[in-house]
């Protein structure tokens, strides 16, 4: 009986635990966007898009994005920071594939003219957690990955 009982106990604190860590609930657009920058991951001068044009350049409809931090470089360079929240998983996912046909379009477009851009676009970080989508095509996947395991 007290074996049974200990048993049960265990799965009760081990559920709650569970319950607890929650896990990573999603990229929030500011901090994620600024610890990419503060990660010294890129190498390139970086400047803002609004939505508006964020949603132009990776075909989205401003209807579904909720908030978003973009960043691309202003020397036509490959490296670029996306953290989009979109208003549910569909248009998440559906962002997560026009991330990827960004990266895509990008190292057509960069192989003849800029070819030493097109690694960073080989190792580019793509993901999608809940309702947000990161692309991040940084000088550095290393330091950049730090960054992101860092707020995880």
């Amino acid at each position: 009986m007290k074996r049974v009982l200990l048993l049960l106990l265990a799965g009760v604190l081990s559920v709650g635990l569970a319950a607890c860590g929650g896990g990573f609930a999603g990229y929030d657009p500011e901090t994620t966007a600024q610890a990419l920058l503060d990660s010294g991951a890129f190498e390139d001068a970086l400047d803002t898009l609004d939505e508006e044009s964020a949603c132009m350049v990776y075909g989205l409809d401003p209807e579904q994005v909720e908030d978003c931090v973009v960043y691309a470089s202003i020397t036509a360079g490959a490296e670029e920071i996306a953290v989009l929240r979109m208003t549910d998983e569909d248009a998440a996912k559906a962002a997560l594939e026009a991330l990827k046909g960004r990266v895509e379009d990008q190292i057509a477009a960069l192989k003849d003219y800029q070819p030493e851009e097109v690694g960073k676009l080989d190792g580019a970080i793509l993901d999608r957690q809940g309702t947000t989508v990161l692309l991040a095509v940084p000088a550095s996947h290393d330091l950049a990955q730090a960054a992101l395991d860092a707020l995880r």
